[in-house]
């Protein structure tokens, strides 16, 4: 039996994700993508409970993480649209410090620092595969502080332009089209 992700009939809202952001898909596309992440850095990762993010310590020494959350629930009209949001170096930090001292990725009595650079990412489920080695190499990029080791997003991107790391928000086109349809309406109920 296939426990799916029930899909609504208007845009959703941050009360209506926090219903499924313990959902088992949604656990298991969280593990999908911290395995991805952790093969594209090379490098020891931590991840937390419920496998709600994924920690690692930078090259300058700083401790960085990602976590992956649901966006837009789909609609009657496009079942197909989730659209999930990647956030790097975004968000509460204490459970990261934590498990960062729990892992041995901070030892102890060396006070946290976190990174310098922080970025949201808007994909669709069908591109969340792609966008690992991507997301990856953006994180390369920031540590050793080039450009030119941001690859080549693997499909159309918008709200990016210049220099990648600059880039504090970035989206795929099909995720910004789901999105973009209903920023009027969520305007409208604030």
């Amino acid at each position: 039996m296939t426990d799916t992700i029930q899909t609504n009939d208007a845009p959703s809202t941050n009360a209506d994700l926090g219903a499924v952001a313990s959902h088992p898909t949604v656990v298991k596309l969280r593990e999908l993508l911290f395995d991805l992440l952790s093969f594209e850095l090379q490098r020891f990762t931590a991840v937390g409970d419920g496998a709600s993010f994924l920690c690692w310590r930078s090259k300058d020494g700083s401790i960085e993480w990602a976590r992956l959350d649901l966006f837009a629930r789909p609609t009657r009209e496009n079942p197909r649209h989730l659209v999930l949001r990647v956030t790097i170096n975004k968000g509460p930090v204490d459970a990261v410090a934590n498990l960062a001292r729990r892992r041995g990725l901070l030892h102890e009595g060396e006070l946290w620092r976190g990174s310098n650079w922080a970025l949201e990412a808007f994909v669709t489920l069908d591109e969340l595969i792609a966008a690992a080695p991507f997301l990856g190499s953006l994180v390369r990029a920031h540590e050793e502080n080039d450009a030119s080791l941001v690859m080549a997003a693997p499909f159309p991107i918008v709200l990016a332009s210049g220099d990648p790391l600059a880039w504090d928000v970035v989206a795929s086109e099909a995720a910004w089209a789901t999105i973009d349809t209903h920023l009027p309406a969520c305007r409208e109920r604030a």
